[in-house]
């Protein structure tokens, strides 16, 4: 069982705050010994949590303990209502978190010199995928590119939102670019067909970025540099290779005229 200090730990709260809820009776450790100590099971960090969450949405506790009390259709009801302000939160932030990312990239196209990699901050990102691919030939990303497309709304291909590539290419192997596996990705907004379409997440981190032309030989080039800078560095990437069009417009082979290579830096 855990001690109140490592329940606290877990729910990223506070020894204060439960303590302060079992004496308002919302929230009972499972035992207490008989020199006063209290302690929990794994099992209730949901009940916590639930908690929690409805306190930072500004429920009163007697509002949260009718809450978990009742099963009736009004508390469901209710249940349903905070359920879409959440979603509507959500979708607010995630709106100007892509206005924020896309005024930081519009940045960096301006002070990034092509070939030449440095190591930036990206935020986290949702994207829509395709089905992976199984080489990068022009006719097969032509054919994967217009079949992604066409589950989305006609809007999403001038939106605006970040699109690109994602290729497994572990080691920023040049050599084997060429027949390596990728997924056409395109930032999720609100314009698509309704369709429930596959996602992949980009995690916030560190990153080493390098801009490139778009084309085959000029995308290896630039993963050699990238390569480079790494072993020089003594960086450790992943095994992602995410290729950002650095603008909305798209020229060739579903790309822009220049693209951002990207690793994310592995923690040390």
């Amino acid at each position: 069982m855990l001690k109140i200090s490592e329940m606290a730990q877990l729910a990223n709260t506070t020894r204060r705050t439960l303590i302060f809820y079992d004496e308002q009776g919302v929230f009972h450790p499972k035992e207490r010994s008989d020199n006063g100590y209290r302690y929990y099971d794994y099992d209730q960090i949901y009940d916590l949590l639930f908690i929690l969450g409805m306190k930072n949405l500004g429920l009163p506790l007697e509002k949260i303990k009718e809450l978990q009390n009742n099963s009736s259709a009004e508390v469901m009801d209710e249940l349903l209502n905070i359920q879409k302000k959440i979603d509507g939160k959500i979708t607010e932030l995630s709106k100007i978190q892509s206005v924020v990312s896309k005024k930081v990239g519009e940045g960096e196209q301006l002070t990034v010199q092509p070939y030449q990699p440095v190591i930036v901050k990206r935020p986290k990102i949702s994207f829509w995928c395709s089905q992976k691919s199984a080489s990068c030939t022009d006719e097969e990303i032509a054919e994967l590119f217009g079949s992604f497309y066409k589950e989305l709304d006609e809007l999403a291909l001038m939106d605006g939102n970040q699109s690109g590539f994602l290729t497994d290419l572990p080691d920023a192997n040049a050599q084997e670019y060429p027949d390596a596996s990728f997924r056409v990705i395109k930032e999720c907004s609100t314009n698509n067909s309704g369709k429930a379409m596959p996602a992949i997440e980009k995690p916030a981190g560190e990153y080493v970025t390098v801009k490139v032309e778009n084309g085959t030989d000029e995308v290896c080039r630039g993963l050699e540099q990238l390569k480079n800078f790494c072993q020089k560095q003594n960086l450790s990437i992943n095994t992602d290779l995410w290729q950002m069009n650095d603008n909305s417009i798209l020229t060739n082979r579903g790309g822009s005229d220049f693209m951002f290579l990207e690793y994310q830096l592995k923690n040390k």
